[in-house]
Order: structure tokens, then sequence, then C-alpha cells
């Protein structure tokens, strides 16, 4: 038979055995707790690497096609349109006639200017002879030399006021034949602005002319597009350029880049640049989309855009070393890129870069880097 005092040994080993159990349990969580209240009060940050970018995207922006030339059409002359001989939509040759204006108060003035230049002329022709006879007579001394000085110059008089009528009848005829109004260049009339029976004036109350028609040649076509001014010296003149048009989603027109203005817009910080275009299909007045390619710098890399910390001295990036301590590296930044940003110098590819830092976070301190996750301190 087993002895009481056999149980109460065992009893009392059970007893230490559970008390030495709750002890070394209680340690373990006193151990885990102030590794987690030791990470607890260290930041938690998000890294990424930054990548070498061999292709950089293109550089879109928007424009608007013009025809090669466009030719505004203005009355120079007054009066009522007597008819109009083409529409929107008709292509027309250089010269060819498009309107008459009936002109009835140039007609009254060629008129009047007709007769003045007439008596202009008896005018001349009397004087003249006058002249000469005085001339003829001051040898004999039977007039003075003053009466034959005055009617010589009389003469001269009626001979100038004669060349005045005559070139104020000139420009009467010369407004007569703007009466038919023709076409400068050869195009298509894209606008007709006037009816018959529309009064025209060459003029108008606040000093601006009617426009009566507009001509556009639009066989080729041209687009003026402003250029940021830090992404003009990586578009040379010459460089190949891809066009998107909105009616004509999914379709590619390819073209070149012609010229440079070769100054800089103070106000917006854009260089204009023009563009040549086969016209046919697209049309002028035409929105589009402008597809400059662009390369990325010699061993430049790039990072997410809220990866950069702009302070008083400058922009940088939050950088964790091996040890898990911070430091802001300066880095000098390129070109945005849209999500990236270009970086030209100041960190490589092996460098673990912070995302979204936090204003507070300064050289020396210690973080706790996770290659994902979101950014978050824990209280």
């Amino acid at each position: 038979m087993i002895s009481s005092r056999f149980f109460g040994g065992l009893i009392f080993l059970v007893a230490v055995g559970v008390a030495a159990w709750g002890i070394m349990s209680r340690l373990h969580a006193q151990t885990a707790l102030a590794q987690y209240s030791m990470a607890d009060a260290q930041w938690q940050v998000e890294v990424t690497h930054a990548l070498p970018e061999s292709h950089v995207p293109d550089l879109i922006l928007p424009g608007q096609l013009q025809a090669w030339t466009e030719t505004p059409i203005y009355a120079h002359t007054s009066g009522y349109l007597k008819h109009w001989a083409v529409d929107i939509g008709q292509k027309v040759k250089a010269g060819q006639e498009i309107a008459e204006i009936s002109t009835p108060d140039i007609d009254a003035q060629e008129a009047q200017a007709e007769a003045e230049m007439r008596t202009a002329e008896a005018n001349d022709e009397l004087a003249r002879v006058t002249a000469q006879r005085y001339a003829a007579l001051l040898p004999t001394k039977t007039v003075s030399p003053q009466d034959a000085d005055n009617k010589r110059l009389d003469a001269e008089a009626k001979k100038t006021a004669l060349d005045a009528a005559r070139a104020n009848l000139e420009r009467l005829h010369a407004l007569d034949r703007f009466r038919k109004i023709v076409a400068p260049v050869d195009g298509i009339i894209t606008a007709r602005n006037v009816d018959v029976g529309t009064m025209i004036d060459s003029g108008s109350a606040n000093g601006k002319a009617t426009e009566l028609f507009h001509l556009a040649d639009a066989r080729r076509l041209r687009a003026y597009i402003p250029v940021p001014e830090d992404e003009v010296s990586s578009l040379p003149a010459g460089g190949a350029v891809n066009i998107e048009a909105r009616a004509f989603p999914g379709r590619i027109w390819n073209t070149q880049l012609v010229r440079h203005a070769q100054a800089i817009d103070p106000i917006n910080h854009t260089e204009l640049v023009e563009l040549n275009l086969e016209g046919g299909i697209l049309l002028p007045g035409s929105y589009i989309e402008v597809h400059f390619p662009r390369h990325a710098a010699k061993q430049s890399v790039t990072l997410p855009a809220n990866t950069l910390v702009f302070r008083a001295n400058g922009t940088s990036v939050a950088v964790v070393n091996e040890h898990q301590v911070v430091s802001l590296k300066p880095v000098i930044v390129g070109r945005d890129l849209g999500e990236r940003i270009e970086i030209l110098a100041g960190i490589s590819s092996s460098d673990r870069v912070v995302v979204s830092p936090p204003d507070s976070l300064a050289d020396g301190v210690t973080v706790v880097a996770r290659e994902a996750g979101a950014l978050r301190k824990i209280p």
C-alpha cells in the first residue's frame, strides 16, 4: 500500500511544478512586452528602391490644328452686298470672284470727281496759256516781271490741283474695282458672314472691320504647341512626333517638330514649337494630343513622387541604412514623369527610400523599415 507520505510528496512536487511554470510564463510575457514596447516606440515606415530608368514616358501636350494659310476677307469699300457666288465648304482659286458689292455712294463720288477733274483741266489749260503769253510779253516790258511770275506760279498751282483731282478720281476708281471681292489665295470657304442686302462698311464704329468670308488652305496643317521650359532642350527640331486626334481614337499620325520659337514666354515659361502635317482627313481647328518622345538622362533613376522631402535647405529623400537609422540625402530632381520623378543625382538603386516620410522624420531617427505595408506611427 502506498503511504500517505508518498501522496503528500507527490502533491508537493506538482505544486512546485505549477508554480515554476507560472513564473516562467510570466517572465516570458514580460520579455515579449518589453520587446514590443521598444518596437512600439519606433517609427514604422515603408521603403522602396529607386529604379534605373531606361524608358521615359512621352511628354503629352494638347494642341489645336490650324490651316497652313487662313485669311479673313474684308471689304475695301462700302455699300450693299449685291450677290455672293460661293458658300461654306466650296473650293476657290486665287483671283476668283466670290461676291460683289453695290456702291451707289462711290458711283456718285466718281461722277463728282470726274466733273472736278474736268474743271481742274480747264483751269490748268487757262493758267498755262496765260503764263506763256505773259512770258512772251515780258521782253517788251508790256507786263511787269511781278505779273509774269504771278501767272507762272498760278499755272503751277493749277497743274498741282489737276494732279490732285486725277489722283482722287483714281482712288475712287480703285474703290470701285474693290466692289468685286475675290479670293486672295486658293482654299476653301469656311465661313460666310453676310447675305444679299447686307450693309457693308469698310470700317465700323469701334474701328474694326466686319469679316465677310473666311478662307482656309487646308491642304497642309500646322500646330503651335507651348512646351514647358524645362522640356524644350530635349526636343530638337526635326525630331519625330506622334499625333492623336479626338475625332479618330486609336489612330496615330507621324510628323516632325519643324521649328522652335527661340524665345521663352515670361508669363507661362513655355516655348512655342511648330509641327507640320498633311491635310485631308484632319481638319483645321481639330483638337489633338501631341506625344513628344523623351529620353532618360544618363545614370538617372526614378522614385515615386511621394518620396520627396521638401525642406528649407532643398529637396531630399529619407534613406534607411542597414542599422535601421534614417539619413536625409539631398537629391537633384529631373523631370516630372507623372507618378514617378526622375532623380539625376543623390541616390542609387541600392538605397532604401522611405515612402511618404512624416514631417518630423529627421537624421539619426531609428525606424522599423518594411518593404510593404501602410505608413503608421503606433502611439
